[in-house]
């Protein structure tokens, strides 16, 4: 994990922020989810800190001249709201922030009931709680796409949570004109993706643009809309 952050840590020199932000945060969450369900919490813990090394090394990079309590003070802070932790790398401006590796409990996986298997009819309620179960470890954009669609893949049919990648697919190419509106976007597989791009010609960097960078400025819409409402609530108060 460290050799790939340390990959991506490399190409986001020159990039702005909110660019590292979308690189780093879904190998974050991917790799958390995976793995949190074995021993992980030093792990976990470490890598927060050595993230902290790479996130300074980062801004004296962007700002060789600024002196160390300006470039804490601009790209650090209470950024999740939700947390006391005030030293939360990301973007002031926008209230997007990178993810911590500790931020993901630890959950045991849940073993399966006694012989049950997938294959039996009976048990197909069980087993598609189990699988929606899954939705908690994306992000809010996808988890509500997943919710809209039933957590199922509209191109196959088959649940979304089968351990494939999932990609978000524009109904209506960008470059028809179409919106990077819910009502145009769908949760799809990463083959199924590829397949629908291949049948209709279109580039699939028409959607993988939004895969990298929409969501997570829709998540920081919602995040600076949380953090003015805290402070309108505060004011009142």
């Amino acid at each position: 994990m460290r050799t790939k952050l340390n990959i991506l840590w490399d190409k986001a020199h020159g990039t702005n922020v909110q660019s590292v932000l979308g690189q780093l945060n879904p190998v974050i969450r991917g790799w958390a989810s995976y793995f949190r369900t074995a021993v992980a919490k030093e792990i976990f813990s470490g890598l927060d800190r050595w993230m902290v090394d790479k996130e300074d090394r980062y801004t004296r990079r962007a700002h060789p001249r600024k002196a160390k309590d300006w470039r804490h003070q601009r790209y650090w802070g209470r950024l999740h709201l939700e947390r006391t932790d005030p030293w939360v790398f990301g973007a002031q401006p926008t209230g997007a922030y990178l993810r911590k590796f500790s931020w993901f409990p630890l959950e045991r996986h849940t073993l399966v009931k006694g012989t049950s298997s997938p294959d039996d009819p009976r048990l197909k309620s069980y087993w598609m709680e189990r699988q929606a179960a899954k939705a908690k470890d994306l992000t809010l954009s996808k988890q509500k796409l997943a919710k809209r669609q039933h957590g199922r893949c509209p191109q196959g049919g088959e649940s979304l949570f089968n351990e494939e990648e999932l990609q978000v697919h524009h109904l209506h190419a960008r470059a028809d004109g179409g919106k990077n509106a819910y009502s145009n976007l769908v949760l799809v597989h990463l083959l199924c993706h590829q397949h629908i791009h291949a049948a209709s010609k279109r580039a699939l960097s028409d959607c993988q643009e939004l895969n990298n960078r929409d969501l997570l400025a829709t998540e920081c819409k919602a995040a600076r809309h949380t953090k003015r409402k805290e402070q309108e609530e505060q004011c009142c108060t």
